[in-house]
């Protein structure tokens, strides 16, 4: 028994191969946009993580400050009468420049992740564009595979051949006065417009058509689905 080319193993296996691969390729494209997310949430955290550091610097530095101009002589007095040892004491306001200072370096620290952070977000977006491309290119492999061309060319020049011969008669009948009154109106509403769809034809004329509504639906469709069907 002879097996249609449609449902020959090699034909069916490369299909599949083809739609395998499209699952890929949109795999790619799920995982390439999950990382930009990652990135920009890292982004986001570094940013809200150096606005809070600045916060804190500043709320120190204002300390330091009040501290410094409300220093007197009695602190120096009481530690004295205390026994305290002068040398190893820290002012308030030597504290505070203290922890300004390991704050100004953890937040150059998280300005310099924000920025790689901020760099990885371009690389990712980079990625996503070409992983969308090898999608592109995947469904391209799936609609070659498919046998829709084959199929959709079987038999379209005889009827084209047809149609023209029919376009033709009507338009010499036309021309001569031939063309019941009933009739005329279709005639040349026919003759007048747009014959058949070519490559250049306007999209606007046949976009609306059952059709090309179909195949844009496919062709979408593709994109986050590898197992789509063609429209028959």
């Amino acid at each position: 028994m002879m097996l249609d080319a449609e449902t020959k193993p090699d034909t069916l296996a490369e299909r599949a191969q083809a739609r395998q691969a499209l699952s890929d390729a949109i795999a790619g494209v799920d995982s390439a946009r999950q990382r930009l997310a990652e990135a920009k949430r890292a982004a986001d955290l570094a940013t809200d993580r150096a606005i809070e550091l600045r916060n804190r610097i500043d709320a120190l530095a204002e300390r330091a400050s009040s501290a410094k101009a409300n220093a007197s002589g009695d602190s120096v007095i009481g530690a004295l009468l205390r026994g305290e040892c002068l040398g190893s004491r820290s002012s308030p306001a030597e504290e505070a420049r203290a922890e300004i200072a390991a704050l100004e370096r953890e937040l150059d620290a998280m300005r310099q992740a924000r920025q790689t952070a901020q760099d990885e977000i371009e690389q990712r977006k980079s990625a996503i564009g070409l992983a969308e491309m090898r999608v592109k290119r995947m469904i391209g492999r799936v609609l070659q595979s498919s046998g829709a061309a084959e199929t959709l060319m079987h038999g379209l020049l005889d009827l084209e051949r047809e149609v023209i011969r029919r376009r033709l008669g009507l338009a010499a009948l036309l021309r001569h006065d031939g063309v019941p009154l009933a009739e005329k109106a279709s005639v040349e509403r026919l003759l007048d417009g747009h014959a058949l769809p070519t490559r250049s034809s306007p999209a606007d004329h046949w976009a609306n058509n059952p059709a090309s509504q179909a195949w844009a639906d496919a062709l979408k469709a593709l994109e986050h689905d590898a197992d789509a069907r063609l429209p028959g």
